[in-house]
């Protein structure tokens, strides 16, 4: 599906925008998940459009719009770690980490980007033998919050599924903020 984008006009797919609905007393309110009833308006995932909302007279922008929507775009990459590991789908520790890359079974490598940079790269070189995505965006801090843990350093996703929603659900949000790495790269690094 595709929609306008209300500040640059532009028809874009919808996973390249987001949804904002408006409240009954005229407040502009993000809907991350494209789920809040009532009239919207769909921006670009970018935080340029969004603070560009503030200009409008039609609504009630929040001044703290464009950092409510990063912080929301965040914590979905972040819960989606949390969902994936309720699901048995994450392996944690080093060992068991590379167990799984070593045994074909990891179908993403998440490594805290504050972890001790020997392990982390000898684990990364072990996923990109294997044509493994990595993901090092996140601090131990938040890798631990999200499962479940104190300071998660590394961490393997062993379904491909779920390395796909974790995938789109931190790109999202690294377009967002202005950090997604290049297409080239293979990975999240």
């Amino acid at each position: 599906m595709e929609f306008a984008c209300h500040v640059t006009g532009k028809t874009l797919p919808a996973h390249d925008l987001l949804r904002f609905c408006v409240s009954p007393a005229g407040e502009l309110t993000p809907d991350i998940g494209n789920k809040l009833p009532g009239a919207h308006i769909w921006v670009s995932a970018r935080q340029t459009c969004v603070a560009a909302l503030q200009n409008s007279a039609d609504w009630h922008v929040p001044e703290d719009l464009p950092c409510q929507v990063a912080a929301l775009l965040g914590a979905r990459a972040r819960n989606m770690l949390g969902l994936a590991r309720a699901a048995g789908k994450i392996v944690l520790g080093f060992a068991k980490v590379e167990a799984a890359l070593s045994g074909g079974r990891a179908a993403m490598l998440v490594s805290a980007h504050d972890g001790a940079q020997d392990g982390r790269a000898k684990l990364a070189r072990k996923a990109q033998a294997a044509g493994v995505p990595v993901l090092e965006v996140f601090s131990a801090d938040e890798l631990g919050l999200a499962m479940g843990r104190q300071d998660v350093i590394h961490s393997a996703v062993t379904e491909a599924q779920w390395a796909a929603k974790i995938d789109a659900a931190t790109r999202r949000w690294q377009v967002y903020i202005g950090t997604a790495p290049s297409e080239q790269s293979g990975g999240q690094k």
